[in-house]
């Protein structure tokens, strides 16, 4: 029978899982205890959170999601990156991390459902973040319309200006 304060973790542990847009792994072993409360403080800034919860709950909370193999992953002690917004902006703030302290060592995440190696969230680090790419999406989309409506505007200049000279044509006429 499970006592109610694991019961109570794994109902906090199951909002966390589904209220993040990505997951990451890491093994924290080395991290003093100044380094994690930084990293817990950097973390915050980006409406993300580490903590360390048992493997077995988190086992249990990561049911819903049908994620093969996560049994096999989830071995030792390690914490859980979880990113609640833009789980890019929270890869990068890992990889600063790690290449300011040289610590934790990344074992796996979940981006978007799937489960991603340590290369693949090292790759997500150097990724521009979410608005960035947005910007960008919507520059390349008013690109096209831009140009138009710049190529109509200068068709009526010329106008314009063919027109005032003829003006002056006539004036001195």
């Amino acid at each position: 029978m499970p006592s109610s304060k694991n019961i109570q973790l794994l109902e906090e542990t199951k909002a966390k899982v589904e209220k993040s847009t990505a997951l990451f792994f890491v093994d924290y072993a080395g991290l003093t205890h100044k380094q994690l409360e930084e990293a817990r403080n950097t973390l915050r800034d980006q409406n993300s959170e580490i903590a360390v919860v048992k493997n077995t709950l988190m086992i249990l909370a990561l049911k819903d999601k049908k994620l093969d193999d996560i049994a096999d992953k989830l071995q030792g002690p390690q914490a859980t990156l979880f990113a609640y917004e833009d789980g890019i902006k929270t890869a990068k703030t890992l990889a600063d991390f790690i290449k300011k302290h040289g610590l934790p060592k990344i074992k796996f995440g979940i981006f978007e459902g799937k489960v991603v190696d340590e290369e693949m969230v090292m790759t997500l680090s150097k990724l521009p973040s979410k608005e960035i790419l947005v910007g960008k999406l919507l520059g390349l989309l008013n690109s096209p319309i831009s140009k138009f409506v710049y190529a109509l505007n200068g068709n009526i200049t010329k106008l314009a200006l063919v027109l005032k000279e003829i003006e002056k044509k006539k004036a001195t006429n």
